[in-house]
């Protein structure tokens, strides 16, 4: 199977793709870093992208069986305007770009994180899948990112 991961570099997508790789599959990852030195293996390969902005990385998402969206700006930062921007965008139009890029004469398997912060911080409040979700930053860019990801 082909895979293609957006936030390869990341802790979470450096250990997908080597769990991947050491399964026989093809990965296809991208990431912000000009180059990787984490992953030496045959089947894998690395696209420096903005996935921010379209672009020829979206041609390997057009040819995965599987595509995981792990791409998102660090949440641990200075929550200046510009960055609040950038956490934004790093998980919206990321996302977008994701949805445009995938075939549509085929199926393909599309995976996507959600943060935590869907909720808002809400004490020790019991929440379930039905809750709603909260008003504050990163609820509103969780909430934004499902509706680009449906």
């Amino acid at each position: 199977m082909q895979v293609s991961i957006t936030g390869v570099t990341g802790f979470v997508g450096r250990h997908l793709a080597n769990l991947l790789l050491q399964e026989g599959h093809a990965v296809a990852g991208t990431g912000t870093r000009s180059r990787q030195n984490f992953i030496d293996h045959e089947n894998f390969t690395y696209l420096s992208a903005d996935t921010t902005r379209p672009g020829p990385w979206q041609e390997a998402f057009a040819q995965a069986d599987a595509v995981v969206n792990l791409a998102g700006r660090s949440l641990f930062g200075r929550w200046t305007e510009r960055y609040k921007q950038e956490i934004y965008d790093s998980r919206v139009l990321t996302t977008r770009h994701l949805v445009e890029a995938l075939p549509e004469n085929r199926a393909v398997v599309f995976c996507s994180t959600s943060a935590s912060g869907f909720y808002g911080n809400r004490g020790d409040e019991i929440l379930t899948e039905s809750s709603p979700g909260g008003e504050d930053f990163l609820s509103r860019v969780s909430k934004d990112w499902e509706a680009e990801a449906l």
